[in-house]
């Protein structure tokens, strides 16, 4: 090839690279101090508060319900009652039978008829010694005490016989049990002729388990945030997992007026009506807890609030200049976020807030 047009494709070359860089270049956007000469819309933050409705998982618990143990050793005589039975305040739902326990009370109704002897006999003793002390020199002041000491010791005998006695008859009386409270048997493990004895495991199953589901209690946990805003005697709604469609009506009751320490929430109990049955202890269901939000939150937009593992902040900017203020949040609604912290009303912040944003950059807007 001859050396001309080698040159002159060089050249060629040469001219399209320069091209080619040179519209590179210039389709880049130019770099400034607000991190890629981009523009920010900002955001006026304003005091209001965010009404929301707050929807929790609960649980429907019974109102009362208590596990039934032997209180004394014997065999199970009959047991009148089965799952699902119901049964009113002081119905029978246990019978036992102990000989050991009508033997030891019968031997200590004797313990007690001997030491009542043995103290009327002492007070006779010390009362003809009191008689006869009145003619002068016929007993001696020693005996006269010695009579008294032991007409004492004997009474307090009898009186601790008889306290034994009845201790001891006090122990037939749960030999039957009876219903606390009306309500509903949820469990049975034991069946008549078996041995139940005092002193086993707690933690085992019951003899007997009794529920009053007459009554529920609708129990939820409310985190801190939001447990301020609620009172006793608040009208809420909540659905049941286990009847959709359905929406129902209830008032808060109680409240633990405490956190707790693990989940950092407040107890809350809903007293719910089932006399018709409707529910069931167990079920789930979810409350809809009206917020009128805090009168002294500021109001931004969601997206002006940025979180990371270790905080929540939003971007004021002041001049051009960015500051990172840290915040808390409370109610949501509609794209609007209640927050607390170092912001003011009437405060500028960045309404789309991101991440690459570092302190003190200068923000374009």
């Amino acid at each position: 090839m001859k050396p001309h047009i080698i040159l002159a494709i060089f050249a060629a070359s040469a001219s399209l690279i320069w091209t080619a860089c040179n519209k590179t270049e210039s389709a880049s956007p130019k770099t400034g101090p607000s991190g890629g000469g981009r523009t920010h819309q900002l955001y006026l933050v304003r005091s209001q508060a965010v009404g929301n409705v707050l929807r929790l998982p609960a649980q429907l618990h019974p109102y009362e319900s208590v596990n039934i143990y032997p209180r004394v050793s014997g065999f199970i005589k009959t047991v009148p009652v089965d799952i699902g039975s119901h049964v009113r305040e002081g119905d029978v739902l246990m019978e036992m039978e102990a000989p050991d326990i009508e033997q030891n009370t019968l031997a200590g109704y004797e313990r007690y008829l001997k030491a009542a002897a043995a103290s009327s006999a002492s007070r006779d003793n010390y009362d003809r010694l009191v008689t006869a002390s009145r003619t002068a020199g016929a007993v001696s002041p020693k005996d006269l005490e010695a009579a008294h000491d032991r007409f004492l010791a004997d009474s307090a005998l009898c009186n601790s016989e008889r306290a034994s006695w009845k201790a001891l008859e006090s122990m037939k009386d749960y030999l039957l049990v009876r219903a606390p409270f009306g309500g509903v048997i949820t469990q049975r493990n034991i069946h008549p002729g078996a041995l139940v004895t005092v002193g086993g495991k707690s933690d085992g199953p019951p003899l007997l388990e009794l529920q009053q589901i007459s009554r529920l209690r609708l129990q939820v946990k409310v985190p801190e945030t939001f447990a301020p805003q609620l009172a006793v005697s608040q009208k809420v709604s909540f659905t049941v997992e286990a009847l959709p469609g359905r929406i129902f009506t209830g008032v808060i009751s109680r409240t633990a007026d405490a956190l707790d320490d693990k989940y950092r929430s407040e107890s809350v109990e809903l007293d719910v009506n089932n006399r018709d049955r409707l529910f069931m202890p167990g079920m789930y269901a979810e409350v809809l807890l009206p917020l009128e939000g805090h009168p002294n939150a500021c109001v931004v937009p969601q997206t002006s609030v940025l979180t990371s593992t270790e905080r929540k902040y939003v971007i004021r900017v002041h001049g051009h200049t960015a500051n990172l203020v840290d915040v808390r949040t409370g109610n949501e609604n509609n794209g609007m976020i209640e927050i607390f912290g170092g912001i003011s009303p009437r405060d500028t912040i960045l309404a789309r807030a991101e991440e690459d944003i570092r302190p003190d950059q200068h923000i374009e807007y």
